[in-house]
């Protein structure tokens, strides 16, 4: 079995990881893009490489060919063609004549037409889109990513965007809130879509003859690169789709009404369902586009362009088509083909990068998303939770691995995890899930480097770590003994014997409210440094102030074989010294007094690093520390002020301490009834001589004879020495309590069901 680091060591390294843990979220809350997702401006980068090498190997994403995507580009040969140096709106009206008998899906064009030019050609251009009656003519919309009125204009483009082409898509709120989400904040997760400012829309006479419209707004990341496309902007209090995504909806038969989308997670294009959408649906399964929460989709290249899909340049078509015997294959190439029409002319075409390709025609843009959607293939890119997810199961091996003494070990792991993370990321790509590589290989490598320095820096500097670790919280002798003998501490977790103690003030928020800050953090101050004192001088150590309340524990780190006699020890002497506060304070004309109650309880418990930030993670815990803070609360029912347990009375050294039996109890979580005891005095003389008792003994003493007779059903003699010690002690509430119970079960029929006496806490 490997041999674990000390102890010093392995409290450093919690602390780099719980450091870097924290660093995490601080850099993916503040530094990550706020668009959902994980991916950064490094990680697009480096997956630009995989996407390369997936398309070489055939990895990457296939084109459809039923049916399938053909460009019909205007290249300088075609300006040359029509001897032109422009687009004449009579050479387009002969193109689409000429697309008109090639019975195509859908002709797209990648041009807006904005302005007027002869009135014969418009008119002409006019009437062949009417005629073809399946072209799409874009409009292009001045973006922002705030909230922006719309800048309408009287015409008929403008009436057609307003009243044909925007829609109402279904947004689906998330209602449901992660630990990470609530840790992050909503911002990371609530919708973010564009707004359009203005429009540069068609011709009217041109807007009013297309079938339909979308956007062609192309924005790059912020390295420049086009990876990314809007699929919906927002336009007043509805959405413009992005050109592609309304050809495909108009192919499928599917409204944009009908169309459900998360921002941040996905849009949904549904399938026809049980004849709940119209009956024109082609869709037999649905299509799922992922979205950040700006409606943005990562595009699904095919290939570079000219060997994604089918082209062909408009004057070769032409050409082609003048020729009867060539006219029948132009048919098998365009025949129910969706056909993008783009100038890719040098000079005149939008140009633009792609992880595949510089200076590409962004024409390849609205084909690839095209085609992504009629193969329902897509790039999902990883959620950030489930990036942190994976990048702290990642740290958590690593800290464990440095938790190892070999430091091999944890070089070997990390060549490993160096290995394993590029092919995890490459089986991620060709699976068409995108990896933030290089933020996990990034954040796991200031692991790796914090693990290393903190490795080297700890050997040295571990009798300086006991110290900062326990010098103000245990006696100044127990230090030196760690400083001698550090194994002795156990920070990674052992079973022992300990005896635990809880104090708390009574009625502190009483207390509270009528003090100010300034005082209230006073008051505390002097009690807690008062309290402190005694429980350190009796062997204690202090595991946290929390509120108004102290946790100690005695026996640790340093084992003792008297700690109950310590812990009982302490308690009585804080409770001596509160008494002495009391009168100083009320010297001092303070109106609140401060009482404090105290449970003690003696058993196995796990001592170790656990997790206290008051004392660097060493604390206990168990089921035993959850009967010691019972005992304190349950103080104030019986009106005493230390309670111990049965197990912590069988530790005490016999006729040091005073104590009665006060219950027989079953606390919540606990199976088996537990006698608690009072302590209220330290043994001094001989108490078995009457003459030497006091009237309180003589109180305690009955109390514990009516208890043994209660529990032994002798309840005439319990009501009667109940009654004594009533009679002894006015108003006492634990003989009350009694009297009241035994009044109780002479009236009910509880004896008859196997009683023992005890009572639930």
């Amino acid at each position: 079995m490997p041999i674990l680091r000390n102890k010093k060591q392995r409290n450093a390294i919690g602390l780099v990881f719980t450091a870097l843990m924290v660093g995490i979220f601080i850099i993916f809350n503040v530094f990550m893009n706020n668009t959902g997702g994980s991916c950064s401006y490094f990680d697009f980068k480096v997956l630009d490489i995989f996407y390369k090498f997936a398309v070489r190997y055939g990895f990457g994403p296939e084109a459809s060919f039923s049916p399938g995507i053909v460009y019909l580009n205007i290249t300088d040969e075609t300006y040359n063609f029509f001897d032109k140096n422009y687009l004449d709106r009579k050479d387009m009206a002969t193109l689409n004549n000429a697309l008109e008998q090639m019975d195509t899906e859908a002709v797209i064009y990648d041009i807006i037409f904005a302005r007027r030019s002869s009135e014969d050609s418009d008119r002409e251009f006019s009437q062949s889109i009417e005629s073809l009656g399946n072209v799409y003519m874009p409009t292009a919309l001045v973006l922002s990513d705030k909230p922006y009125k719309f800048k309408w204009k009287d015409d008929v483009a403008h009436e057609r965007l307003r009243y044909d082409y925007l829609g109402n898509p279904n947004e689906i709120e998330i209602n449901s809130k992660t630990w990470f989400s609530l840790l992050l904040g909503d911002s990371k997760n609530s919708p973010k879509p564009f707004y359009a400012v203005k429009a540069l829309t068609q011709n009217s006479s041109f807007a009013i003859s297309a079938k339909g419209s979308g956007d062609i707004s192309a924005k790059a990341d912020a390295d420049g690169i086009y990876r990314h496309i809007t699929m919906l902007v927002k336009i007043d209090d509805k959405y413009l789709p992005t050109l592609s995504l309304a050809v495909f909806l108009d192919w499928a038969g599917i409204s944009l009404d009908d169309v459900k989308v998360e921002w941040g997670k996905k849009i949904t294009i549904p399938a026809a369902k049980d004849n709940q959408l119209s009956e024109g649906n082609l869709l037999n399964k649905d299509v799922i586009i992922p979205i950040d929460n700006q409606g943005r989709t990562f595009i699904p290249f095919v290939n570079v362009i000219g060997k994604d899909f089918n082209y062909m340049s408009v004057n070769k078509f032409l050409t082609n088509f003048q020729d009867e015997d060539l006219r029948g294959n132009l048919l098998e190439l365009f025949e129910g083909k969706f056909i993008f029409i783009a100038d890719i002319a040098i000079g005149t075409s939008d140009l633009g990068y792609t992880p595949l390709q510089n200076d590409a025609p962004l024409v390849v843009t609205h084909a690839s998303l095209l085609n992504a959607m009629l193969t329902n293939t897509f790039y999902v890119e990883w959620e950030l939770g489930k990036t942190i997810l994976l990048i702290c199961l990642l740290m958590i091996f690593m800290a464990t691995i440095s938790l190892l003494r070999s430091s091999w070990l944890l070089y070997i792991s990390g060549a490993l995890v160096v290995i394993a993370i590029p092919l995890f990321t490459w089986f991620e790509f060709i699976s068409f899930s995108l990896f933030p590589v290089v933020t996990v290989m990034s954040t796991l490598l200031v692991l790796f480097l914090a693990l290393i320095t903190t490795l080297e820096a700890s050997g040295s500097k571990e009798r300086a770590f006991i110290r900062n670790t326990f010098a103000r919280y245990v006696p100044e002798k127990v230090v030196h003994t760690l400083l001698a003998q550090p194994e002795m501490v156990s920070l990674s977790g052992e079973e022992r014997v300990v005896t635990v103690l809880f104090s708390d003030i009574a009625d502190f928020t009483t207390i509270s409210e009528s003090l100010s800050p300034g005082e209230l953090v006073h008051l505390l101050n002097e009690y807690f440094t008062e309290m402190s004192d005694i429980i350190m001088n009796n062997g204690g150590i202090i595991d946290k102030f929390q509120g108004d309340s102290i946790m100690a524990e005695f026996g640790v780190p340093i084992p003792m074989n008297d700690h109950a006699d310590k812990a009982v020890t302490a308690a009585l002497e804080m409770l001596e010294r509160l008494s002495e506060l009391r009168e100083i304070w009320k010297n001092k004309g303070q109106q609140h007094l401060i009482y404090c109650r105290i449970g003690i309880n003696t058993n196995n418990m796990i001592v170790g690093n656990i997790g206290s930030k008051k004392v660097f993670d060493y604390t206990v815990i168990g089921d035993a520390v959850n009967l010691a803070s019972r005992l304190e609360g349950a103080n104030k029912h019986y009106g005493t002020s230390l309670m111990i347990s049965e197990f912590t009375h069988a530790q005490l050294t016999q006729g040091r301490f005073k104590t009665r039996i006060l219950d027989y109890v079953k606390v919540k979580g606990k199976s088996e009834p537990v006698r608690v005891y009072e302590v209220y005095a330290r043994v001094v003389g001989n108490t078995q001589n009457c003459e030497n008792r006091s009237s309180e003994d003589n109180y305690y003493i009955t109390y514990h004879k009516g208890f043994e007779a209660y529990l032994n059903q002798r309840f005439s003699k319990a009501i009667e020495l109940f009654s004594l010690s009533l009679s002894l002690k006015p108003n006492d509430k634990a003989s009350i309590i009694m009297l009241e119970r035994i009044n109780n079960l002479l009236n009910s029929k509880l004896l008859q069901n196997g009683w023992n006496g005890s009572v639930s806490l």
